[in-house]
């Protein structure tokens, strides 16, 4: 009878770990959601800033020297 329980614990054992593998894939996945949309939103926001003050140079690009713009 001894070597059943320890077979039934020994899968039980396995079926946790199956377990556990699952849930560290759905972690993973949703470490990379944030990762991805934490990227996004910085590059949103580089793009913002590099967007505006392209506009004030080609804005001020034409004054002459010593003007103010």
């Amino acid at each position: 009878m001894k070597p059943v329980k320890n077979y039934v614990r020994r899968v039980q054992g396995e079926l946790l770990a199956k377990k556990d593998r699952g849930a560290s894939a759905l972690e993973w996945a949703l470490i990379a959601a944030v990762v991805v949309v934490a990227a996004a939103l910085i590059g949103a926001a580089v793009y913002n800033v590099i967007s505006t003050r392209a506009a004030q140079v080609t804005k001020c690009g034409g004054v002459a020297a010593g003007g103010t713009c």
